[in-house]
């Protein structure tokens, strides 16, 4: 959920996409690209015009499509690009060895706050990468939400059950999942979208503390 970064050479091009080979294309492309996920921060994917992008990029219309064949395929790359951040920046955050000491209670606060703070802080390009998703639902955009959402499920997984002693829910292996899929939900919802039906906390803090105890709540880690 951080800002956009060069994917893996190996990685395939997005659809429309030119890869640069030299250089100086290299850093326009890179231009380009934060240029847009500064602007996705600011307004919907549909608003958000070519001619604004190069001009917060310093670069030229013509530059723009000898590198994508059209907006569609800028997007293609952001998500790409964000995917494969994602993903590491995940993984290191759910690996075993980093909770070492550390309880399930603690576990889950540290989630629910990191999904808070990268929401807000990614929300304009996250609410146009999730629209476009929503609009393609058999799209590559979907395809990688749903392959990233599977890994995190299932690490979060793996590791609260190594704390099973302190959930004191019947079947951890079925509310450990459930548990990630409501601070997924919720947050996207409230930060993403503003589109919760509750009156949601006056602040970011109060949401991750009152969902943190609602998640503490359903694993059994409190005491009702």
């Amino acid at each position: 959920m951080r800002t956009p970064r060069s994917s893996p050479a190996s990685a395939p091009p997005a659809p429309g996409l030119r890869r640069p080979r030299q250089a100086r294309s290299r850093a326009t492309l890179d231009r380009l690209l934060t240029a847009a996920a500064e602007l996705l921060a600011e307004r919907r994917f549909d608003e958000a015009t070519v001619a604004e992008l190069v001009e917060r990029a310093g670069s030229s219309v013509g530059a723009f499509y000898a590198r994508f064949g059209s907006k569609e395929a800028l997007l293609h790359e952001i998500d790409e690009r964000l995917f494969e951040a994602g993903r590491a920046s995940w993984k290191e955050f759910l690996a075993a060895e980093r909770w070492e000491g550390a309880g399930a209670g603690e576990i889950l606060d540290a989630l629910v706050g990191l999904l808070v703070a990268k929401r807000r802080e990614r929300r304009g390009l996250l609410r146009a990468l999730a629209l476009h998703s929503r609009s393609n639902p058999r799209s590559e955009f979907a395809r990688r939400s749903t392959r990233l959402n599977r890994m995190l499920v299932s690490r979060f997984t793996r590791l609260l059950l190594t704390r099973r002693s302190e959930i004191r829910h019947p079947r951890p292996e079925e509310a450990i999942p459930l548990a990630f899929q409501i601070a997924d939900s919720v947050t996207r919802d409230a930060i993403v979208f503003e589109e919760s039906a509750l009156a949601p906390p006056r602040s970011d803090r109060g949401l991750a503390a009152s969902l943190s105890r609602v998640l503490r709540l359903h694993l059994g880690l409190e005491e009702t």
